[in-house]
């Protein structure tokens, strides 16, 4: 036996010619994925389950964060690395920016006026609803992040730049091409965007909305669970069980799902066949 052949504990003998056709493989889809850019559905608003699948869009009020871990379910990993936590209200003006992206392109300039982006996302157009707009922006061209589903990760601002007109109101914005990892293998849902409209200033009944979206087959999660993966900062879980029926009850209202909190103080969120959105893995 040749003794200077490399060898492991176990006799097995690494193949480095298989390990980098996998790795070429992997640039491959990649490269492929990157080159496809974000998804365009005939219905709703594409937007990746492993972002609506966490608290990185929370419920709670903006403030300042740096290098925390997002809760988020089982075999996803979210960090907010630096910037404002974004909150619902900025996850309307993320999918915009994608829908954007995905006419125009990832990576390129991207021009839209104030005016066109809040009438598309449902908002008034008043002055203060222009100061919203552009604050909204900057934090997310300021929120760094990283999230990996065990697959793919992607570490990055959620807006890569921007430059606003000030006398003008218009802007033009880029959105950085390697988001469209996140959507890779129709890991995305498209939410439907008429009924998140209807529910605007209810935030929880919104988080519900787009997390419970991306199950095709919603299966129960304790209250507590969800007081944690929707990023809420009640602290006293009782109170919060009393916000969640409220949200719970907005929700089928507009949906016609059945929601309900059980015996074993778990959500059970029921629907029929024709009301499951598209694209969604689980």
């Amino acid at each position: 036996m040749d003794k200077s052949a490399p060898y492991d504990a176990g006799g097995s003998i690494p193949d480095t010619g298989f390990e980098q056709a996998l790795e070429r493989i992997r640039q491959r889809r990649e490269q492929d994925a990157i080159a496809a850019g974000l998804p365009v559905p005939s219905n709703g608003k594409p937007l990746p389950n492993d972002v609506l699948r966490s608290a990185l869009f929370g419920v709670s009020e903006k403030a300042f964060r740096r290098e925390e871990k997002i809760a988020s379910v089982e075999g996803l990993n979210v960090y907010m690395v630096r910037g404002y936590r974004p909150t619902q209200a900025h996850l309307d003006v993320w999918e915009h920016c994608l829908a954007l992206a995905a006419r125009h392109g990832t990576g390129k300039q991207i021009r839209f006026s104030a005016y066109s982006f809040l009438k598309a996302i449902g908002r008034t157009t008043g002055k203060s609803d222009y100061e919203w707009l552009k604050e909204a922006i900057n934090d997310l061209a300021g929120c760094l992040v990283r999230i990996s589903n065990g697959r793919q990760s992607y570490f990055g601002a959620l807006i890569q730049e921007g430059f606003r007109d000030e006398a003008t109101n218009e802007y033009v914005i880029s959105v950085n091409e390697r988001l469209a990892l996140l959507f890779m293998g129709g890991n995305w849902t498209a939410l439907n965007g008429e009924q998140r409209k209807m529910l605007r200033k209810r935030p929880l009944a919104q988080w519900l909305h787009a997390f419970y979206s991306t199950h095709a087959r919603p299966h129960p999660y304790k209250v507590e669970t969800i007081l944690k993966l929707c990023g809420s900062e009640v602290g006293e879980l009782k109170k919060f069980r009393q916000m969640l029926r409220r949200a719970l009850k907005e929700l089928a209202s507009v949906t016609g799902w059945s929601c309900s909190i059980d015996e074993n103080d778990c959500v059970v969120i029921r629907r029929e066949a024709n009301t499951v959105p598209d694209r969604v893995s689980g």
